[in-house]
Parts: C-alpha cells; structure tokens; sequence
C-alpha cells in the first residue's frame, strides 16, 4: 500500500483543529494557549511555570515486515515467433488467432511441391542398397567377395539411409508446430503467402504461470529477496499474488533500477500481457509501533512525528517514518522500543516542557502483520 504524505498530514492537521477548537468547551487557565517555536514541534502551551495534566500510553514495538511498492506491468511468461525451417507456399493456416494451443499443434502447413516424390526416390534407393549390401555379406561369408567390397556395401547402405532421413526433416518442415502449450496470440501470415528459411508464421505466447514485471531503485533492491510473496494490483482491477522469482543482478544503464519479477497463476487466461500493475513486495523486517492516528502531530518544518515523555516527564518530539497505513492503525518507525507516547493533551505542551503524567494500560496494540 502506498502512504501518501499529504493525505497523513491533511488527517494530522484535521486532528489539531478539532483539538483546539473543543479546548475553548473544555479549558479554564489550564486551556490557555501561546504559539511555541521550539524545535520539538508546534504545540498550545499552559502558562509559565505550570504543570499540564497529560495521559501517557506505552507502547512497545513490535517487529513489522516493511513493503516496497513499483509501478509495472504484466508480461507473458514465454512469447515466440514460430519460424519456417523450410521455404514453401503456406497451404493451410488452422488455427485462428487467440485460440488455444497444445505443443506439436500444427499452426501453418506448406505444400509439398516434389518433397513427397523425393522421400519416395530416397526411400526406394534405400530398400536397392539394402538388397546389395545383404547379397555382397553372404558372398564375402563364402568367400566369393572380399571384405572391403562388403564394407563399401554397406557404406552405400547407410548413405541411402541417411537421404531417407533428410527427406523425412524436410518433408516434417512443412508442417510447422507450436513449440509450447500457450495461446496463438497473432498469425503473421495467410494462405498463398512464400515462406523462406527463418520467414515467421505465428507468434504464440505461454500465459500460464503469468508475469508481473517491475523496476526496483537501486536503494530498495538490497532489501529484497527470492522466493518471497509479493502481491500486484492491475489497473484492470484484479489483484494477484505470488512468488519473487527473479531480482536483476544488473542495473538498467539508462534507469540504474533493476529488473524484478512476480510469478503468478493465470489458470483461466484471464490476464492479459501489458497492463499497468502497482507491485508491493515484502522487504526487510524492522521494529515498529502500531499507533491511533490522532496521537500523531506535526513539528515546526512540518514532520510527522509524535510527544512521548521520557523518565524524567519531560516532553520529547519523536519523528517517524510511517510504513503502512492500516484500518486498526498506523505503522510507525523511528520510536524507542518502549516509548511512553502521549494520548491526550500532546497538542498543550512542547519539546523540553516538564508534564504531569497519567498512565493508561501499557499495550503494543496487536501484532506485526
């Protein structure tokens, strides 16, 4: 998920309003207020010298997986142009683009010119030398013939054998199969068209496991691993999960991001390549607190952070960096391990200023997720 700053910062100010307007029902002296510029964060402080009554929660953190989210898009797993390995005219193309295909499916098939005539030329001369090579065996078993004219026999034989072997290939050609299950994604040519040797007759694509592609900075990519569950968003409106199967060991020279990609299944084909995805992946695990977000505050240069007081009671301004925002709460990091967080009254007093202090249960509002 995407924290957008200025959305936090918009709830945080909101949050102050209502605090300073309810203190005109609620204060006597005590609610009196003065701009403060300390460093610590702007807040409505109690006159000199007097202690302001604030409530004090603890909150002890917890260890919280943290998130990376890029920008990509989806991508088929395989994408091929099948190409001619012989040169014909295509007499049949049999399947329509965006049809399913098995591996071995003929996809554009030639005419055979004289390649069957050929084959039957190879054959028969195989079946001549055969019968010559087995008569020169049994007279040279007699003795009627010598060895080596057995042996050119045979020679004679086996290259007979092997024209019958390239007319076979050559005649296999001209069917030309799908290499994989997958989809045939575009036909490249129609009946009647000449293809030459390396001429492409269709692209097929393999959507099943599918592909969600993405650029990571090089500040973020250290962090990510492997075999991790990741999760992609398609502007379509579908959500996907799967595994972290690839993570670049080279930046882009243009970008200096690196290649990552998520595996994910597409059993029914209902993906489709190319669509723009939002990408969050799990990170490195860091301690962090899970807070109320109206216990958050903004400091004089506009950070978000939160008033804890320390043992002594004195007040301290803690920024944080906010990692996920959640229904139960907000992710923070950047606090103590136990930090005595200010619930009520964190807008009355500043940075520095000595508190009186009433504690509510100690809690670490739930576990990481």
């Amino acid at each position: 998920m995407i924290i957008k700053r200025s959305y936090i910062i918009a709830a945080v100010i909101a949050a102050i309003l209502s605090a300073w307007i309810l203190s005109g029902q609620i204060g006597g002296s005590e609610s009196e207020v003065a701009e403060n510029g300390d460093a610590g964060g702007t807040a409505q402080t109690a006159e000199p010298g007097e202690e302001v009554y604030v409530q004090v929660r603890t909150f002890i953190a917890q260890p919280k997986t943290t998130k990376t989210t890029i920008r990509g898009r989806t991508e088929a797993i395989r994408s091929v142009e099948v190409r001619a390995e012989t040169a014909g005219t295509v007499k049949e193309v049999p399947i329509e683009e965006g049809a399913p295909v098995e591996a071995g499916d003929t996809i554009c098939r030639l005419s055979l010119n004289a390649r069957d005539a050929r084959m039957a030329e190879a054959e028969a001369l195989m079946r001549q030398r055969y019968l010559e090579y087995d008569a020169a065996k049994k007279l040279a078993a007699k003795g009627h013939r010598s060895e080596t004219q057995a042996a050119a026999a045979r020679a004679a034989y086996d290259a007979a054998a092997a024209l019958v072997k390239q007319a076979e290939v050559e005649l296999g050609h001209t069917k030309i199969k799908a290499p994989f299950e997958g989809v045939l994604e575009e036909r490249l040519v129609e009946v009647g068209d000449y293809l030459r040797v390396g001429d492409p007759c269709a692209r097929i694509v393999d959507l099943d496991p599918f592909l969600v592609v993405g650029q990571v900075p090089e500040s973020e990519v250290g962090k990510l691993r492997t075999g991790t569950v990741g999760e992609a968003k398609l502007i379509t409106g579908e959500e996907v999960q799967g595994l972290v199967r690839y993570i670049a060991k080279t930046a882009d020279a243009a970008t200096r991001t690196f290649r990552i990609e998520l595996e994910v299944p597409n059993d029914d084909l209902a993906l489709r390549s190319g669509v723009t995805a939002q990408i969050t992946v799990p990170a490195k695990e860091v301690p962090a607190h899970r807070l109320p977000p109206s216990i958050l505050t903004l400091s004089d240069d506009g950070s978000v952070g939160v008033r804890l007081v320390n043992a002594n009671n004195i007040v301290e301004f803690h920024r944080v960096t906010i990692l996920e925002d959640t229904p139960a709460g907000i992710w923070v990091a950047g606090l103590p391990e136990r930090a005595d967080i200010i619930t009520v009254g964190q807008e009355y007093v500043a940075a520095g200023q000595k508190v009186r202090v009433s504690r509510t249960e100690e809690t670490t509002l739930g576990s990481a997720q």
